[in-house]
């Protein structure tokens, strides 16, 4: 009879959550039973500094991605040119910092470009009235031919960079907290000697997850805390009532469009900081990453429901399962399998729900 008490208090004690709250529950029992999984099967391995490290770097991109496409999927809308965008935006900070644009100048043009890409996508599908995954689409190949067209098709190495600038550059991706540091304080620490386990473990996280987490944080507040955040939920539940409401949907809806684009430049910075060149190809498929870390996490296809939390599980869901993976010899072919499966799945279940309570 306790046993039954007890149950029943549980329940209800879950039923009483909103449907965020619930989705995000969901999604983090799932990243916990994956830690554990690949724990107990690699357990030296996958819980050594070292590859924690590696988790930690390679969920940077697709969180950043995945946090510019938040805000589009709590809108209503979805965003396939984000990848494109990503590549376009590395190879704009190359070119302008080879002719001699200041580092921080050059981001900041990108971003402006950025900001265009974004108005180009909210125009076509608020002004123009194209379906969102059309609409995203073609652009997606517009942001892609205007990168082949300005490279001929061909890479742009940050070797061709004055050295200083080189190395800074490199640090915004590529870099350690404790090359930051070394470059700041002019002194020269070898992460490996220190004897400190968590201020070893510190010396040696990639300054891009301080930057992801900086930017979560203000992403955070933008869509959770403040009146353009509640009007992007309020179009995603319902627009012709947002619209009822007096919300402006049209702008409500480009801001969307114009934050994803900024994300992805971000991440595109941060990409090509990281590998040293602007590749054609870069920013492949990134799109679904950023689409699949959000929609793992619990942020609704249909819009309305989500947030920048939803997201972050989202991304270490795909990067524990990418890591665990390939910890255990299973090769990119069979990752991917897995991956959409997985995410097949999570769509399904988000359909079966909605079904239920409708």
């Amino acid at each position: 009879m306790e046993n039954t008490q007890i149950a029943t208090s549980e329940a209800t004690w879950f039923q009483k959550l909103n449907p965020n709250t619930k989705r995000m529950f969901v999604s983090f029992g799932a990243l916990l039973l994956l830690i554990i999984l690949f724990g107990i099967l690699q357990t030296k391995k996958f819980f050594s500094e070292d590859n924690i490290i590696n988790v930690i770097q390679s969920v940077v991109t697709y969180a950043i991605v995945g946090f510019g496409l938040t805000f589009v999927l709590v809108g209503g809308g979805t965003d396939l040119s984000a990848g494109a965008a990503m590549g376009l935006a590395g190879l704009i900070s190359i070119y302008l910092i080879s002719i001699g644009v200041p580092i921080i100048l050059s981001i900041i043009i990108s971003i402006l470009a950025a900001c265009l890409m974004g108005l180009l996508n909210g125009f076509s599908v608020m002004i123009l009235g194209v379906l969102p995954f059309i609409a995203t689409l073609g652009t997606q190949w517009v942001f892609r031919g205007l990168t082949n067209i300005v490279t001929d098709g061909r890479p742009i190495f940050t070797s061709n960079l004055d050295p200083t600038d080189q190395e800074i550059f490199y640090l915004i991706g590529g870099g350690r907290m404790v090359t930051l540091t070394n470059m700041m304080f002019g002194q020269e620490v070898n992460p490996f000697e220190i004897e400190n386990g968590f201020v070893r473990f510190f010396a040696k996280i990639p300054c891009s997850v301080i930057i992801a987490i900086l930017y979560g944080i203000l992403l955070y507040f933008v869509l959770a805390k403040t009146p353009i955040g509640r009007k992007i939920y309020a179009c995603g539940s319902n627009v012709e009532a947002a619209r009822l409401s007096g919300i402006n949907v049209v702008k409500t809806r480009i801001f969307a469009y114009i934050i994803c684009s900024i994300s992805a430049t971000i991440a595109g910075i941060i990409t090509t900081s990281r590998i040293s060149s602007a590749q054609t190809q870069a920013g492949v498929g990134y799109e679904l990453e950023g689409i699949a870390a959000s929609v793992l996490g619990g942020v609704a296809m249909s819009g309305g429901e989500g947030g920048i939390i939803n997201t972050v599980i989202g991304a270490f869901i795909i990067g524990i399962l990418r890591n665990g993976l390939n910890l255990c010899g299973f090769n990119s072919y069979w990752q991917m399998v897995v991956l959409g499966l997985v995410i097949v799945l999570a769509v399904a279940a988000e359909a079966f729900r909605n079904r239920k309570f409708t």
